[in-house]
């Protein structure tokens, strides 16, 4: 998803020098970014409910407000758009990952398991990390710098282990 925000914003700048502007839609998910982007959780939401309100049935603003809520540790509330996300367009590798980042931060990690395989799945090369996947982890997180499969391969362990003391 982050590739799709990276085309909207360049398709947004083409359109806006061509004098042809861009929907009130794309200017509020355009406005969330950058606000998430710059570290302003708080106008970010505001931005991401704007473009809700807008228009309810795209999943790029669900998305985009699921992630600021993951990045206000309020990740019961993330996964709920991130499932809203998921349901409108089953193919977006990035909506998997951070839900899996949810997951595993509420401790649920067979569940985040199972998102990060299936992001995986969708784009192999999603195990680029950008920035606001580094701010979800605190640093009592082990190899969490070093990216998803890692933190994935952590995850397995940590499963392994619950399931011996069983």
């Amino acid at each position: 998803m982050k590739r799709a925000f990276i085309a909207l914003a360049i398709s947004v700048l083409l359109l806006t020098a061509c004098g042809l502007g861009v929907s009130k839609y794309e200017d509020a998910v355009l406005d969330g970014v950058s606000s998430l982007n710059t570290g302003k959780p708080e106008k970010a939401l505001k931005h991401f409910n704007r473009a809700i309100d807008i228009d309810p049935t795209r999943p790029d603003a669900y998305l985009g407000r699921a992630n600021v809520l993951n990045t206000m540790g309020q990740f019961e509330d993330a996964l709920i758009d991130y499932n809203r996300a998921i349901e409108m367009e089953p193919t977006i590798a990035e909506a998997f990952i951070n839900r899996g980042i949810a997951h595993s931060q509420l401790e649920q990690y067979e569940k985040a398991i199972a998102d990060y395989e299936k992001g995986l799945e969708l784009d192999p090369e999603i195990d680029d990390p950008p920035g606001f996947f580094q701010r979800l982890f605190d640093d009592k997180t082990p190899n969490a710098e070093r990216g998803i499969r890692k933190h994935l391969e952590f995850l397995k362990q940590e499963v392994q282990k619950k399931n011996q003391k069983s």
